[in-house]
């Protein structure tokens, strides 16, 4: 092996660049996550950033997507706690220092870069869209609501949106459990769904 692979193989550079780079966008945000302050950090070189990522933006990702991994399911044989169990759990994810940090601007780099924004499709927003389908089909299945076309999609948009919308836009408009409560509440009532008591 030559010392060029070695280098480029070098597990604890890695390490260390995705233990910095969290550590900023945590406290500090993406706006002060740079190559130049990662490196001085960590004690490496640019091209030894650049042979692991592409961007600071790939890096970003990839921190929020190891923190983030899995997108817990709900199987509580109701729909309302169903969705109020995934409500809460995006809400939590939505307003960690990690998230609210960083979101913003790494939405604007999905922009320009392609491998951004289908990696975040595919890894974050999905498997979350996927939840929310499953509990509505297990609905239906149970005889919870009736067994009609339902655009999933658009619940989805119901539940995401207002969320995204306070955490993008300077609102100042909290992002709390009341608001999980208010989106499910919304989306039962789209669905034909008879109010029944608070969680």
């Amino acid at each position: 092996m030559t010392t060029n692979t070695r280098r480029r193989n070098n597990p604890a550079i890695s390490q260390a660049l995705f233990q910095a780079a969290e550590r900023v966008m945590t406290t500090e945000g993406f706006s002060e996550l740079t190559v130049d302050g990662l490196v001085n950090e960590v004690g490496t070189s640019r091209p030894a950033f650049y042979r692991r990522y592409r961007s600071i933006a790939r890096l970003a990702l990839d921190v929020i997507l190891e923190r983030y991994p899995d997108a817990p399911s709900s199987n509580t044989g109701s729909l309302r706690s169903d969705l109020l169990a995934l409500q809460r759990n995006d809400v939590a994810m939505m307003t960690s220092p990690l998230l609210m940090h960083n979101l913003p601007a790494l939405l604007e780099a999905m922009r320009t870069d392609e491998a951004i924004r289908r990696s975040y499709l595919d890894r974050f927003i999905a498997p979350r869209r996927r939840n929310v389908a499953d509990v509505i089909a297990a609905a239906v299945g149970r005889g919870e609501i009736a067994e009609k076309d339902v655009d999933s999609e658009y619940i989805c948009d119901l539940l995401f949106g207002p969320l995204l919308s306070r955490i993008l836009l300077p609102t100042e408009l909290p992002v709390t459990d009341v608001i999980a409560r208010q989106t499910v509440a919304t989306v039962l009532k789209e669905l034909g769904v008879a109010k029944t008591g608070q969680a």
